[in-house]
């Protein structure tokens, strides 16, 4: 639920706040009401809400004071500023402390929960938005971790779908944006790779071919020219 702060010196704008919006119908908890700015901020360390409210002139500190304060420390909060009319231009100059909409104290009542109401379906979708992201990141890194634990068995989409319980297509998808390179391609270029590393051993060609996952020797050798412009043989007598 979305936790919610606001701050005005004005008893019936407090009084309209508290009582005249429904804040669990919107999915939100208003967890406090103040009147003056220095009293906001206090609360607002204490009780790390995701939306801040606050009068624009206020005693102690004023609302400019109050979303300046805001954007340095806690940029990931959202500030709705309230102002009356003769206040409206001054209320436009908190734009660029990173408010994301005002209120005329006139029209709270009315506007206040449609735009709570927008505010809050707009980061619900950011944090689906996230999670979905975060979910595609852990998926592509076990896929990443099994082909190097395993780059030098027989692996295709279908058996990593199987394994990892996603689809054949998305995964084949998500590798090469994670990637950059088709499955296929980089399960071959680690086994060329770790090829090299033999080659500067006493390991014989076809048992190096053997080891890095290729049935045929001649398809190895062929491979290997594909990628290092050199066979088998000539990379290493330049190497050794």
């Amino acid at each position: 639920m979305i936790k919610i702060i606001a701050a005005d010196d004005e008893q019936y704008i407090r009084n309209a706040l508290s009582s005249l919006v429904d804040w669990s119908d919107l999915g939100a908890q208003l967890v406090g009401v103040y009147s003056n700015g220095r009293e906001l901020i206090e609360a607002v360390d204490k009780d790390s809400p995701d939306i801040v409210i606050t009068d624009i002139r206020m005693p102690v500190m004023d609302g400019i004071e109050v979303c300046k304060t805001l954007q340095e420390k806690y940029p990931q909060i959202g500030i709705i500023v309230l102002s009356a009319y003769s206040d409206f231009s001054y209320a436009r100059m908190a734009m660029k402390y990173g408010v994301i909409e005002y209120i005329l104290k006139a029209d709270v009542v009315e506007e206040l929960p449609v735009i709570m109401e927008r505010i809050i379906k707009e980061r619900e979708k950011s944090t689906e938005e996230t999670i979905a992201g975060n979910d595609e990141q852990n998926l592509f890194l076990r896929m990443q971790e099994y082909v190097n634990l395993h780059y030098r068995e027989e692996i295709s989409l279908t058996s990593l779908a199987e394994i990892l319980h996603a689809n054949a297509s998305y995964l084949s998808r998500l590798y090469k944006s994670g990637a950059g390179v088709n499955l296929s391609d980089d399960i071959l270029k680690k086994r060329i790779d770790k090829a090299k590393e033999c080659l500067l051993t006493g390991m014989k060609i076809y048992d190096i071919a053997e080891y890095v996952g290729f049935n045929d020797v001649g398809y190895f050798s062929k491979t290997f020219k594909k990628y290092t412009g050199k066979s088998p043989k000539d990379y290493r007598q330049e190497r050794m």
